[in-house]
C-alpha cells in the first residue's frame, strides 16, 4: 500500500511543544538510541550533551513519560526547572557579577547549586505522600526555615546572595545530620546544601522523583562569572548523583542538559572526566559513513511511524542539480541541507512535506524547493541564534553578512578575512576564533578536494579544524546566502 506522505508526522521543533501536547505519540515514537531510562535509572549518567536541537530536551521528557507508561503515573515526579522560563521573571544566569562569583567563594557557589537542587528535590518529596519525610514536621519546619531565610528561592542568583550575606546558622533536624556533625543542630549556609542532599538520600519511598535542568543552551553571556556559575552547576550535580548512587537510592534522580558548545566554555579540572563518565553525548553522524545508514532516517521513520526503507522509498531516486547536468542520491542531498540533528531533520521534512501533492509520488523538485526553503527560513536563523553569548554581539550581528560575501562556496584565508574586514568585525574576534566557531557549529568544513566527501554536522570540539583553510561553506547556507558554487577554491 503506497503511503501518502502528507499524512506524515515528523515531529516538532521543541520537545517541550510536542511532547505534553501528545505524550503517548511522543513515546511511542521515540528512537532511545543511548539506553537512556537504564543509564539514568542506574545513576551511571545525568548530564546530557549535545549541540542545539539534538534532542537534550526530549531526552528528559522521554525519560519521564517511560517512566510513567512503567511504574504508573501517579509514582513520578517530575520538575523542569529551565532556565530561559525562569529568566523571564527572575534574575537571568548572565546577570551574576565577578562580585558573586570568583575563586576565593567557589565553595558557596557549589553550596548555593546544592541548596537550589536540594530545596527541588525535597519539595517533590514532602509533596509524596507515600515518602517518609512528608510526614516528618521537622523536615516541615526546617522548609519553612529556608524560605524564611531566603534560602529556597527559584532565583539561584538570589540563593547565591543569601548564601553569601548570611552570618549565623541553620537550624537543621539533627536525626538528619552526617554522624560527624551532630555535635550542634546549627549549620552554616555553606553546609545547608550537603545537609539537604544527605536528607533526600535517605529519603523512602515507593515512587520516583526527576529534576530536570535545561534551558543552559539559551541563558548564555560573555561574562566569565556565568560560565564559572556553570562549572559550578556541573560539579554539584556530578556529586548529587554520586551520592544517589552510593546512597543506593533509586527514588531521586537529577538530569542536567547542556549544549555542547556551551560546555566546551565551562573552564575546570574534572570537566572533561565527567563529561566521560558522566554524561550522554548526543551524536546522530560521522564522517565516512554511507547516507542511507545514518540513524537520522530511523528517528524519522520512527516520528512517522514507518518503516525505514517504506521512508526511503518515498523519495525520489535522485535530485537533479546544476540545470540538470548532474545528480545526486536524494538521501545525501537531503543530509547535506542539515547538520545532522533531529531538529534540522524534522523542520526539513516538514518543509518538503509541504511542498508534495496528495497521493502523488514526490519529485526532485519538490524536494530541492523543500530544501531551499528549510535553508532560508530555519537554517540561516538557527545558526545565528546560536551564536548569541558565544561571539561578541557586534559579530553575532554581522554573521549574515560575513557569510554573504563569501565569493564561492569554497573559500580560503584570504576570503574570509576580506568578508571579516568588510563587515568590520576584525577588531572584535581573531580569524582563527571567528572560524572556529563556524566549523563547531557546522556552518563551514575544512575543504580537501581529493577527500571526496565533506558531512556538516556539530563538532564536539574543533580539534580536527584547520586554521589555514581552504574551507567549504554549509550546503544549506550556500542555497540560502545565494552564494556561487565553485569545483576550486578561488586564487
Amino acid at each position: 500500500m503506497s503511503i501518502d506522505i502528507t499524512r506524515l508526522y515528523f515531529g516538532k521543533a521543541a520537545a517541550e511543544s510536542e511532547a505534553p501536547a501528545n505524550p503517548e505519540r511522543f513515546l511511542r515514537t521515540y528512537l532511545d538510541r543511548w539506553n537512556l531510562s537504564e543509564e539514568i535509572e542506574e545513576h551511571e549518567k545525568f548530564l546530557i550533551l549535545g549541540p542545539k536541537g539534538s534532542g537534550k530536551s526530549a531526552a528528559a521528557y522521554y525519560i519521564k513519560y517511560d517512566w510513567e507508561r512503567r511504574f504508573g503515573k501517579e509514582s513520578v515526579f517530575f520538575q523542569l526547572v529551565d532556565f530561559d522560563e525562569l529568566n523571564r521573571t527572575q534574575s537571568p544566569l548572565p546577570s551574576i557579577d565577578k562580585k558573586l562569583v570568583s575563586d576565593e567563594v567557589s565553595t558557596l557557589t557549589d553550596a548555593a547549586w546544592k541548596l537550589f537542587i536540594g530545596i527541588r528535590l525535597l519539595d517533590s518529596l514532602i509533596s509524596d505522600n507515600s515518602c517518609s519525610l512528608s510526614r516528618d514536621p521537622q523536615v516541615a519546619k526546617f522548609i519553612a526555615d529556608l524560605r524564611a531565610a531566603g534560602l529556597a528561592s527559584d532565583d539561584y542568583p538570589q540563593v547565591l546572595r543569601r548564601v553569601r550575606e548570611r552570618k549565623g546558622g541553620v537550624k537543621v533536624p539533627v536525626a538528619y545530620l552526617d554522624a560527624t556533625s551532630r555535635e550542634t543542630d546549627l549549620v552554616s549556609p555553606g553546609q545547608l546544601g550537603d545537609a539537604i542532599i544527605n536528607l533526600i538520600s535517605r529519603a523512602e519511598t515507593s515512587n520516583r522523583h526527576l529534576l530536570a535542568v535545561d534551558g543552559l543552551d539559551k541563558a548564555i553571556g560573555e561574562n566569565d562569572a556565568y560560565w564559572r556559575t556553570l562549572a559550578a552547576l556541573i560539579r554539584v550535580g556530578e556529586k548529587i548523583s554520586r551520592k544517589l548512587l552510593t546512597a543506593g537510592n533509586r527514588n531521586v534522580y537529577l538530569m542536567v542538559m547542556c549544549r555542547s558548545d556551551v560546555f566546551r566554555r565551562v573552564d575546570f579540572a574534572d570537566a572533561p572526566k565527567i563529561a566521560a563518565d558522566s554524561g550522554i553525548n548526543m551524536e546522530w553522524g560521522a564522517e565516512l559513513q554511507d547516507f542511507r545508514n545514518v540513524l537520522l532516517w530511523d528517528y524519522l521513520a520512527r516520528k512517522a511511524e514507518v518503516e525505514t526503507e517504506q521512508l526511503f522509498d518515498l523519495l525520489p531516486a535522485f535530485v537533479e542539480v546544476a540545470n540538470g547536468q548532474r545528480r545526486i542520491s536524494t538521501a545525501r542531498y537531503i543530509l547535506d541541507f542539515t547538520r545532522y540533528t533531529p531538529r534540522d531533520m524534522t523542520e526539513l521534512f516538514k518543509s518538503i512535506k509541504s511542498r508534495a501533492n496528495t497521493y502523488r509520488p514526490l519529485t526532485g523538485e519538490q524536494v530541492r524547493a523543500g530544501a531551499d526553503n528549510f535553508a532560508q527560513n530555519h537554517l540561516l536563523h538557527e545558526i545565528k541564534s546560536e551564536s548569541f553569548g558565544l561571539l561578541p554581539p557586534d559579530a553575532t550581528k554581522r554573521l549574515e553578512q560575513v557569510l554573504a560575501a563569501l565569493p564561492s562556496r569554497i573559500f580560503d584565508k584570504a576570503s574570509l578575512e576580506q568578508a571579516m574586514g568588510e563587515a568590520k568585525i576584525s577588531d572584535i574576534i581573531s580569524l582563527g576564533d571567528f572560524g572556529e566557531y563556524l566549523f563547531l557549529q557546522g556552518a563551514i568544513g575544512n575543504y580537501r578536494a581529493d577527500s571526496g566527501y565533506v558531512q556538516f554536522y556539530h563538532r564536539r570540539n574543533t580539534a580536527a579544524f584547520d586554521r589555514r583553510g581552504p574551507w567549504i561553506l554549509h550546503t544549506g547556507l550556500t542555497y540560502a546566502l545565494n552564494i556561487p558554487f565553485a569545483e576550486q577554491p578561488p586564487r
